[in-house]
């Protein structure tokens, strides 16, 4: 299997929960990568953290069921919920649809640096491409 069966956007940073992350001003929204999505099967089940809960980078903020995985969905940044998508957490079916419009929640960035351990398009890629081999 080849890393460029799936599209990771230039604008957009990734985690190695295979989660996508954009930036809005001072606040971030992430969701679940395309290729996040081939490994865990349709999402089923989706819960997310509630608006004012305060997340730390790296932490659990909620967790998701799909057809082949259980797990834990991971706050990219450390902040203050602002927002959760609730259209989402209603439907979780919309996320194997259009992953990159369904973002799960939106965090108010309490320490912006975190976003530089976040990796850009390409250096996801590298990084997948790398952890698609150990694990084949």
């Amino acid at each position: 299997m080849s890393v460029s069966k799936w599209s990771f956007p230039e604008e957009l940073l990734y985690d190695t929960h295979y989660q996508w992350i954009k930036r809005v001003g001072n606040k971030v929204q992430f969701g679940l990568t395309p290729y996040g999505l081939d490994i865990t099967g349709d999402v089923l089940y989706l819960v997310l953290p509630t608006e004012g809960t305060v997340v730390e980078g790296g932490g659990t903020c909620g967790s998701l069921e799909a057809g082949k995985w259980v797990g834990r969905v991971y706050a990219p940044v450390s902040g203050l919920v602002t927002k959760v998508n609730d259209m989402v957490a209603a439907s979780p079916a919309l996320i194997s649809q259009l992953p990159y419009n369904c973002w799960f929640a939106e965090i108010e960035l309490s320490r912006p640096a975190e976003l530089d351990g976040l990796m850009s398009a390409a250096a996801m890629q590298a990084w997948l491409a790398e952890d698609m081999k150990e694990n084949a």
